[in-house]
């Protein structure tokens, strides 16, 4: 029995969940180099365009805000 379309989304739907939470760490718990969280962060939208393209633009809209906001409370960046 193999995985229908909707396990696979889910799964990857929570791998870029997982994913997204190991960056939003970098930011807080870590003194990981802003340039190298921007890498990062970057490497996770091409990971989503790849694989989750019809949601890249919620990502967007959620995740990058969201580093955005982790950055400024925690790092003083912009």
């Amino acid at each position: 029995m193999g995985l229908n379309n909707e396990d696979v989304d889910d799964i990857l739907a929570e791998t870029l969940k997982h994913k997204a939470d190991r960056i939003s760490s970098l930011i807080v718990a870590s003194d990981y180099p802003d340039i190298d969280i921007d890498i990062e962060i970057a490497n996770l939208r091409r990971w989503c365009r790849d694989h989750l393209p019809d949601r890249i633009d919620l990502f967007e809209l959620i995740y990058v805000s969201r580093f955005r906001r982790l950055q400024e409370q925690f790092r003083g960046s912009d």
